[in-house]
């Protein structure tokens, strides 16, 4: 499990204009909430945020969150939710954290990284990745950053199923069916070329070309 701390400070005023001037002086809006929590509006500095999502980004992450609510510092553990970004600049403008409570199981997504060349490449399979992250059942102490799944023995036409995976000790999948693919290794699929059939009542000739008849029609016209 990936940990890290993060600074944050509780938001006084909210509103697209005020949100608006905090981000041309580098913080960023945000909130926090938590099943049975009220949800708060928060603001961190770009830099700390950026810093932490380049971390968080490449897998499943806590964060230990010290919120400063005027003269008082709150400590929270909170995972990353959802970020927003600027269509037109790619800059965060705003994050939402999901606050967790040690020792309690929670539900989160995390992603799944394949490892390894399947065998059956080298035949000429293509490897399908049908799953690329899984919901989970843990509490915050034990949240993976993400699941492996190693795909190098492979075959053509064999697959994985969720039952086959191995979870961390306190990490179980929410998905129920055993069966369900995760990947697999498949042949490439070819594109029938289908040839269109001649229209009624014209009567398709070997070797003839489109252009025979306009050129016997100007030999009609000829004197």
């Amino acid at each position: 499990m990936a940990t890290m701390e993060l600074a944050a400070a509780r938001r006084l005023e909210t509103g697209k204009e005020i949100n608006r001037k905090r981000l041309v002086k580098g913080r960023v809006p945000g909130v926090i909430y938590g099943k049975g929590l009220e949800t708060r509006p928060l603001e961190f500095e770009r830099r700390d945020l950026e810093k932490f999502l380049s971390v968080a980004r490449r897998g499943t992450v806590v964060v230990k969150m010290s919120v400063t609510d005027g003269a008082a510092a709150n400590e929270s553990f909170a995972v990353l939710k959802e970020v927003q970004t600027d269509p037109r600049t790619d800059r965060v403008i705003h994050v939402d954290f999901y606050e967790v409570a040690l020792g309690q199981k929670f539900r989160i997504e995390v992603p799944l990284r394949f490892r390894g060349k399947a065998a059956g490449i080298e035949l000429g399979g293509v490897l399908e990745q049908v799953v690329r992250s899984l919901e989970v059942e843990c509490t915050p102490d034990s949240v993976p950053e993400s699941i492996e799944v190693n795909v190098s023995h492979l075959g053509l036409g064999q697959s994985l199923q969720l039952g086959h995976l191995t979870f961390p000790e306190g990490v179980h999948p929410v998905e129920k069916d055993m069966k369900m693919t995760i990947v697999s290794v498949h042949t490439p699929k070819v594109e029938e070329v289908v040839t269109p059939a001649p229209e009624e009542g014209v009567e398709a000739v070997e070797g003839a070309s489109v252009a025979e008849p306009a050129e016997k029609e100007k030999d009609k016209q000829k004197p």
